[in-house]
């Protein structure tokens, strides 16, 4: 068996690939390298410029250095074929966090190059994407354009969103976000000033606490619906 037919094999238990057109299937496989680390090697580390999508296929991965590890709750266990990466193929900001194995492990990697220039070619593919990562945000994910246009707190909402549960099962327990990560990717229409005050408000309404430099988020499904504008006014 070779490796291209073993990799489909592995990935057709995954719900997301199967269900995706078989031509994103092919072009995904088509591009995909295998990367193997052994126990404490890095994949990539924090500040890395966006480097393209990755599935797990055997083994066990972490986020963070080894002091930050002490510091961190226990995460759920993930089960291969687990994808992470894809935010930043929407907001194309550096890497927030080192990713290292625990064990021998096993990866698939489509560098960022080409899937940009696949979703260039066919930009009905973006919708999968966004599919991948609404699940796990918790909600449907909106275009860019759309993000543009919510108000300051869904916006700021938004960005917290995807920094704190853009890894999914990988990242739900790490609720520590810098607060130069959310500026950097804000809306360019929302001033130091403005981000201040939604931040002040969310950490009156115990959504998150402020602290020097940094935050913590406390109530991620409350910031689910001020993210969703729908139900915004809902949360009070």
């Amino acid at each position: 068996m070779t490796n291209g037919v073993l990799w489909r094999s592995r990935l057709l238990s995954d719900y997301w690939f199967s269900n995706l057109p078989a031509g994103l299937q092919d072009s995904l496989l088509g591009a995909a390298r295998q990367r193997r680390k052994t126990p404490g090697k890095l994949l990539f580390e924090k500040d890395d410029a966006p480097c393209g999508l990755y599935v797990l296929l055997e083994g066990r991965v972490r986020l963070g250095g080894i002091q930050e590890q002490r510091l961190t709750p226990r995460l759920e266990e993930v089960r291969p074929p687990y994808w992470f990466g894809e935010v930043s193929l929407f907001d194309g900001a550096p890497r927030r966090f080192d990713v290292w194995s625990l064990d021998q492990t096993i990866f698939l990697h489509i560098p960022q190059a080409v899937l940009l220039e696949l979703l260039d070619s066919c930009p009905d593919y973006w919708r999968w994407f966004a599919s991948l990562l609404s699940q796990k945000l918790g909600l449907p994910l909106l275009s860019a354009e759309k993000l543009q246009q919510l108000p300051a707190r869904a916006g700021v909402a938004w960005r917290l969103l995807l920094l704190c549960e853009g890894y999914g099962h990988l990242s739900h327990a790490r609720r520590l976000v810098a607060l130069d990560e959310i500026q950097s990717s804000s809306a360019p229409q929302l001033s130091s000033s403005a981000l201040l005050e939604v931040l002040t408000e969310f950490h009156e309404r115990k959504i998150v606490r402020l602290g020097e430099g940094r935050l913590e988020v406390f109530d991620v499904e409350k910031l689910r619906k001020v993210a969703n504008f729908s139900k915004a006014r809902a949360v009070v």
